[in-house]
């Protein structure tokens, strides 16, 4: 079964040599493998105050899951897991 959640995905602007750190969604298949992942960083939100509470609650999650990076296998772009020091 297909499923997404959110995860830190570690960006490096090569302009201003400065690294980000961001939560997007991220999409898998029904082998757990990632497929696809939005461009675009999210924000929490909801629509009730419970739900936004929800929402920051898998924000939360998201930060203790190894950390993303965008990276190239065979022509195509991937996502693969980053070992932070910092942590």
């Amino acid at each position: 079964m297909s499923h997404w959640n959110y995860r830190v995905l570690k960006k490096h602007h090569e302009k201003t040599g400065t690294t980000i750190f961001q939560i997007h969604e991220v999409y898998y298949d029904d082998k757990n493998q990632i497929k696809t992942w939005t461009q675009s960083s999210v924000g929490p939100s909801g629509e009730t105050i419970s739900e936004l509470n929800e929402d920051v609650k898998h924000f939360r999650e998201a930060i203790q899951k190894p950390i993303l990076q965008e990276s190239y296998y065979e022509d195509r772009e991937i996502l693969v897991e980053v070992h932070e020091p910092e942590r």
